[in-house]
């Protein structure tokens, strides 16, 4: 038995008996009637068990003459299971209305060991995991009070993974690492959801988008939608729809990710960066490389309109301004004219 492709072991995984048909590929058996050979792929493949019934999947009939060409594919098979994720478009969503899960990651098995906050989490590995392209309010630290909607988030979290009995599957992003050590990972539950957008349902989290981790971007932002529209959570806080006005500035306390709307009073440009300057003193910068991520945006047509952006603060005092908003992707950024 060869092991499979292109994933990582972990001590406590998922058996292969319980793993939904979307996470694997493989063609699963062959029956013979009178001169036809009946051949049933399961939905994105998976060995059939003896004494157990087939998921339903592609049912189709072929000639004898083919039978040698099938013969072949399975022997190459050999057993082998890829444990990767199916050839999907980035981004889409799978036939239930799901976050598909990216093609062409490795998928691995794991048991989450502690739950950090809504978007932080141990595995029994020891691994920590950033679950990337979304962002939780914040728990206190050093006394620090508790952003509104963590405890809630965090406890949403623990609910769903106790479904599971805290069995996930992990997918690691593009850049599968943040400069904590923490990985950037991709979650779902054994039975194919996406916790990413199970939380953006609820309302307890909120899209993010740095690139080159934007698999799942346009997916986890109609989720975000849906819940803004019905002002679940953290949606129904003004800091975040419709977000913190700039001509206020950016207050003292806000750590990290946010949502930020102003007027737009300039467009800058230095040798690297674009830089959208709102009222208030703070800024949109768009570094140069990333303009292929912003297809169809004159930025300084910008001018005079009211944008709303999203992205980590970066406190920094200078003559133009004294927070910008770092952004590599027109997900982060509408226009509210």
């Amino acid at each position: 038995m060869c092991p499979p492709l292109a994933t990582r072991s972990l001590p406590a995984s998922v058996p292969r008996a319980a793993w939904p048909s979307r996470w694997t590929s493989s063609a699963t058996a062959t029956a013979r009637r009178s001169k036809t050979v009946v051949v049933a792929f399961l939905p994105f493949g998976r060995a059939q068990q003896k004494g157990t019934v087939g998921l339903p999947g592609a049912l189709f009939r072929v000639r004898r003459p083919l039978l040698a060409v099938l013969a072949t594919m399975l022997l190459v098979a050999g057993g082998c299971v890829a444990e990767e994720s199916p050839q999907r478009p980035p981004g889409g969503m799978d036939g239930t209305g799901d976050c598909a899960p990216p093609s062409g990651l490795a998928v691995e098995s794991a048991t989450v060991s502690y739950v950090n906050d809504g978007d932080t989490v141990r595995l029994s590995n020891g691994d920590r995991v950033r679950l990337v392209g979304i962002d939780t309010p914040e728990i206190g630290r050093d006394g620090a009070a508790d952003e509104p909607y963590a405890r809630e988030a965090q406890q949403a979290l623990r609910a769903l993974l106790a479904e599971s009995e805290n069995r996930v599957r992990v997918i690691d992003a593009t850049e599968g690492e943040d400069r904590y050590g923490r990985r950037l990972s991709y979650l779902y539950l054994p039975d194919g959801r996406s916790i990413q957008a199970q939380l953006l349902d609820r309302g307890m989290a909120m899209a993010v988008f740095v690139a080159p981790n934007l698999e799942l971007a346009d997916c986890l932002l109609t989720r975000e939608r849906a819940a803004r529209d019905d002002d679940l959570g953290i949606w129904s806080l003004s800091a975040y729809d419709p977000g913190l006005p700039s001509a206020n500035g950016i207050p003292e306390q806000v750590q990290g990710a946010a949502i930020v709307r102003g007027r737009v009073e300039s467009v800058g440009e230095s040798r690297r960066n674009i830089w959208i300057n709102l009222e208030g003193r703070v800024a949109v910068r768009v570094d140069k490389a990333d303009l292929e991520r912003f297809p169809g945006w004159d930025f300084e047509a910008l001018e005079g309109e009211t944008l709303r952006a999203r992205g980590w603060i970066v406190h920094h005092s200078n003559r133009y301004q004294d927070w910008f908003i770092p952004v590599d992707s027109a997900h982060a950024l509408e226009r509210l004219n």
